[in-house]
């Protein structure tokens, strides 16, 4: 009898044991969030690498061919003026990341596209459906494809590689004229670092896009897609309310000047914007290959003024 009495002496009331789960459940809740921002710092940080990376293949390939790759490469009616429409585009369409795979340590991908056929078609079934590590961010939950959808949003046309990054045309609308773009990429072009006046150090040649807003894609232009919001396509509602945009938009992106400034991550955002799940901003590589991170609350002028190459504008070093 002696030696149960000190056994139940021993043991926890029931007061204790709640106490004790409530101290945990309370340390649990603090360190959740330390634990999230160490871990979307790191994501945060492998997107900076990826960026880097992808700004070295991009000097890489400068120094062997004399300029940066075209945003996209396409034929088009020559009968439509000098820079055609979006709608005379003919293909293949292959974008700025497909001309860097070599740069990228992707020479066996490079290799197995045929880059005189489209990007959908059976000649190039190998590379359309593949995703290249390099040009995801850890941030976004991407999937392994995503679609490309006709004009009427009904069926899916194509499948292509999934990818976060787009390259910057400049400033309006690409439909408009997408082979004068003001930026670094647009179609057919071949922009060298003379041609960039304002300065590498002040011009983006690529930023994020995250696939919550829409999608992207490293291979290319696919002739006759669509682009659209997101959740137009997975089903459900966000607040992007916007218009479609031709498949250009899904490899590259321009500073928008209409539904207020359309800076970063801007609540009225366009399927073509830059947006990210980096809390605060995006991540952006400039033209002398290196990354910085361009907050949500820059002002439009300077936003404008760093998507293109020969704009004339003067930045101060605390503009962004």
């Amino acid at each position: 009898m002696r030696n149960r009495k000190v056994r139940l002496q021993q043991a926890f009331t029931l007061i204790e044991l709640l106490v004790v789960i409530a101290i945990i459940a309370v340390l649990i809740a603090l360190l959740l969030p330390a634990v999230q921002s160490a871990r979307e710092a790191a994501r945060r940080a492998q997107c900076v690498n990826n960026l880097k990376q992808i700004g070295l293949a991009l000097h890489n390939y400068t120094d062997s061919n004399g300029y940066f790759p075209p945003g996209y490469s396409s034929f088009y009616r020559m009968d439509s003026g000098d820079a055609g429409t979006a709608e005379d585009d003919i293909g293949p369409g292959w974008g700025w990341a497909s001309f860097i795979l070599p740069q990228m340590e992707q020479r066996n991908l490079y290799d197995s596209i045929n880059f005189n056929y489209t990007l959908t078609l059976p000649h190039n079934t190998t590379a359309q459906f593949l995703r290249v590590n390099s040009y995801l961010c850890p941030s976004d939950s991407t999937p392994i494809t995503v679609p490309v959808r006709n004009e009427a949003n009904t069926q899916t046309m194509y499948t292509v590689g999934c990818a976060n990054y787009v390259g910057m045309y400049g400033i309006g609308e690409i439909g408009d004229a997408p082979g004068r773009g003001a930026g670094i990429f647009f179609r057919n072009s071949k922009i060298n670092f003379a041609a960039i006046t304002d300065g590498t150090s002040n011009t983006i040649a690529v930023g994020e896009r995250s696939h919550n807003l829409s999608y992207v894609t490293w291979t290319g232009r696919a002739v006759g897609g669509w682009l659209f919001k997101t959740s137009s396509v997975e089903g459900g509602t966000d607040q992007f309310m916007v218009d479609p945009e031709e498949a250009f938009t899904m490899i590259l992106g321009p500073v928008g000047t209409e539904d207020g400034g359309r800076t970063p991550n801007d609540p009225e955002a366009h399927v073509e914007d830059y947006w990210s799940r980096h809390p605060g901003g995006v991540n952006s590589l400039f033209a002398d290959g290196s990354v910085r991170f361009i907050k949500s609350s820059i002002n439009p002028i300077p936003w404008q003024a760093l998507a293109t190459r020969a704009g004339g504008e003067i930045l101060s070093s605390d503009s962004y």
